[in-house]
């Protein structure tokens, strides 16, 4: 059984949905697949119906046991009542600054390279139409420092759909890496 994760940007909001399930307790690199399940789009949403959306999303529909939320600038009020509603152990904040999203970019080639990343199902939405269009036009600067910028140039669209699946990455790095087990006692019968 896997745990649930999830990202939400807020530019054009773009929340993923993803499952984190845990590797094998003797795989070399303990560390999570990613599985995308879904992304859900919002565009000209007023923050106050967004939030209300999305804390029934995350809350009620998904049960999502961990969220990375861009907390940079409005985000920043979104990430704090989603952690009020949903608990300050589920909402990780993620102000985006060079190094955090540098951070985010090595998680996120480093979950494609390790095969720990699995994309969601070709449904001919246009949510998946869109990540794949981001995918295809993303870049990569590395600084001097060894700091990654991975981005959409201007011209050819945004990159929302590529920062939330980092967060996604993200907050499934951030859950709990022990097997879940079972306690209990059967019934005599």
């Amino acid at each position: 059984m896997g745990n649930e994760a999830g990202g939400a940007r807020h530019d054009a909001t773009v929340l993923t949905i993803a499952r984190a399930l845990m590797s094998a307790s003797d795989a070399l690199v303990r560390e999570p697949r990613v599985e995308i399940v879904e992304h859900i789009a919002f565009s000209g949403t007023a923050h106050d119906a967004l939030f209300a959306r999305l804390a029934d999303l995350l809350g009620e529909v998904w049960r999502v046991r961990r969220l990375a939320v861009d907390a940079t600038g409005l985000g920043e009020t979104l990430a704090r009542l989603l952690a009020r509603r949903l608990g300050d152990s589920v909402v990780r904040p993620v102000r985006f600054t060079a190094e955090s999203k540098s951070k985010l970019g090595y998680g996120l080639l480093a979950a494609v390279n390790g095969g720990r990343l699995k994309l969601d199902a070709a449904d001919g939405s246009a949510e998946y139409a869109q990540f794949q269009r981001e995918i295809e036009f993303a870049r990569v600067h590395f600084r001097p420092n060894q700091q990654m910028n991975f981005f959409v140039q201007a011209a050819d669209g945004h990159n929302d759909y590529l920062m939330s699946a980092a967060l996604a990455v993200e907050a499934a790095n951030d859950i709990e890496t022990r097997p879940r087990i079972a306690r209990g006692h059967m019934a005599e019968e």
